[in-house]
């Protein structure tokens, strides 16, 4: 139908313009607006494939690629860095950064204790990746519902991010590290990825200098199209760099927006207000609505051994994030701490990625990973809706 990509996205846009018109005909349920995409992708794969042609698909998951590259970019800005700052005079118990980290290092023993078994039930099947497969947390997803419950910068959304964080960026960096060097052995290229780090502290210590220099009180404060193509240059330096390393592109532009997080935008500054009109706006729903599209739930019926993984896997992915959440009971209180626990076991895109590497490694069977899209979906799908139901009792 139609004669051009456009046509399509133009359906897309009505699409999810209505949705946007419902999301504010249900304000007082709060439903997330990554639920109602999802749903609305998996709607028009159903009943409305015919409006979109192979080349119009393609296209729009073009799009939808930059989307998912933008969702974390806006990731990394919303990290508040004066709360992952470790204070001499606050309790140990206050620091973000160290209670993410626990929250961590619980959920990787309990990982690994569940990839040991699963290795037991089926020899094909790694421990390690399986470990792996289940810290994934959807940083794309925790962030955006922070956001609409209004609490990403409280100490309790920070927590949440801040696990969200770790769990994201370690995986993505043992991932990207094993994906090229599982046969060949580490190289110079994977050994590289570690060179993101200190790259991104020149970079910082260069915009700081530069904030404080003529040239940019003159030429840039108050010109937003030259601060946005400096921003997409530094996404773009970023893209190469992960691409020369051979690690993932989010990993590049998470690093990217969490260094321009040092700018310290307030949320109603207006250059912080254009880049999330332009992300929530136009990009981000894309990604959401094109991974309910590519969801083909016919095929997945017709596959009997990835039906019985669904429950293993959907059990444990809860255990191994709403466990460690449930000891912070004494300093959040239990309804927050098993909230925050079943909002990060919300995962969607990094666990997909992580199980095509572990597929093309021979480390996982086919079954685990069609089990695992549907434990995104499901967990995509419930997860954020029980937060913030959760939360709206607790106000």
């Amino acid at each position: 139908m139609g004669n051009g990509p456009l046509l399509s996205l133009f359906w897309l846009f009505l699409f999810i313009f209505a949705v946007q018109i419902l999301l504010s005909k249900t304000k007082p349920f709060r439903i997330p607006s990554v639920l109602t995409y999802l749903i609305l992708g998996m709607v028009i794969s159903y009943f409305g494939k015919e409006m979109f042609r192979q080349e119009d698909i393609k296209w729009l998951d073009g799009l939808s690629e930059f989307g998912l590259y933008y969702l974390m970019f806006l990731s990394g800005m919303e990290v508040d860095l004066t709360c992952l700052r470790f204070q001499k005079r606050t309790k140990l118990r206050q620091n973000t950064l160290i209670i993410g980290l626990f929250v961590f290092m619980g959920s990787a023993i309990l990982a690994l204790l569940i990839g040991m078994r699963i290795h037991q039930i089926d020899p094909s099947t790694q421990s390690w990746m399986m470990m792996l497969i289940l810290l994934t947390t959807s940083l794309g997803i925790v962030m955006p519902v922070l956001k609409e419950t209004g609490i990403i910068h409280t100490q309790y959304g920070q927590l949440l991010l801040t696990s969200a964080i770790l769990a994201d960026l370690i995986t993505m960096i043992v991932l990207s590290t094993i994906g090229g060097s599982y046969y060949t052995g580490l190289t110079w290229r994977q050994a590289s990825i570690g060179l993101l780090l200190p790259l991104s502290v020149i970079f910082y210590q260069t915009i700081l200098r530069l904030r404080e220099s003529m040239f940019w009180k003159m030429e840039i404060r108050k010109n937003f199209t030259v601060q946005l193509q400096g921003l997409l240059a530094i996404l773009g330096l970023y893209g190469i760099f992960t691409d020369l390393t051979g690690s993932e592109p989010i990993l590049g532009s998470f690093l990217a927006g969490f260094l321009l997080s040092s700018l310290q935008l307030q949320d109603h500054h207006p250059f912080k207000e254009k880049l999330e009109g332009i992300g929530y706006g136009f990009i981000i729903p894309i990604f959401f609505v094109m991974v309910g599209f590519h969801f083909h739930i016919e095929d997945f019926v017709k596959s009997p051994v990835a039906i019985s993984w669904v429950p293993l896997l959907l059990s444990t992915a809860y255990i191994v994030k709403v466990l460690p959440m449930m000891c912070l009971a004494p300093i959040l209180n239990m309804r927050k701490a098993l909230a925050g626990g079943f909002l990060l076991s919300s995962r969607m895109t990094l666990i997909v990625v992580a199980t095509s590497i572990g597929l093309r490694l021979g480390v996982i069977n086919r079954g685990i990973q069609d089990a695992a899209i549907v434990v995104a979906i499901i967990t995509s799908v419930l997860s954020p809706m029980i937060f913030s139901i959760s939360i709206k009792k607790q106000s």
